[in-house]
């Protein structure tokens, strides 16, 4: 096999392996560096509500570690991502407190090392599950 045929091989398995990682939607950033990058400057490094910029805020942001805890345990997905990505409002906040992400990480698709909106939130919700206070 000629070395061009060679490569035209090994570019059509790397894209086909391209493909196949976007459909299964894994996040290329966890979860967790997501939260780190884009809200913990609000809601602190681990979660509670007592980051750098909350004191700024009209109002304090939210404990996310108590979520569940304030829902009779159930962690309600749909209702933070909704919040997160700027779909339903956060009670309080004006909407220059709780940016809608949704737009923020739209800007970012297709550009290398991002992923689409709907992961990067998922990966966010995702975690915040994790932190939740027994």
């Amino acid at each position: 096999m000629s070395l061009n045929k060679v490569a035209i091989l090994a570019l059509s398995i790397a894209g086909l392996a391209g493909q196949a990682l976007a459909a299964d939607q894994t996040p290329i950033v966890s979860g967790e560096d997501e939260f780190l990058w884009n809200c913990a400057e609000c809601h602190g490094f681990e979660g509670k509500g007592d980051g750098p910029l909350a004191k700024a805020l009209i109002k304090p942001p939210a404990d996310l570690t108590k979520i569940a805890e304030r829902n009779v345990g159930v962690f309600p997905e749909d209702t933070i991502a909704a919040m997160i990505a700027g779909k339903e409002s956060v009670m309080g906040h004006q909407s220059f407190q709780m940016p809608k992400f949704w737009e923020r990480f739209e800007r970012s698709e297709g550009q290398r090392g991002f992923d689409p909106a709907e992961v990067r939130i998922k990966a966010i919700v995702d975690y915040l599950k994790t932190i939740q206070a027994p």
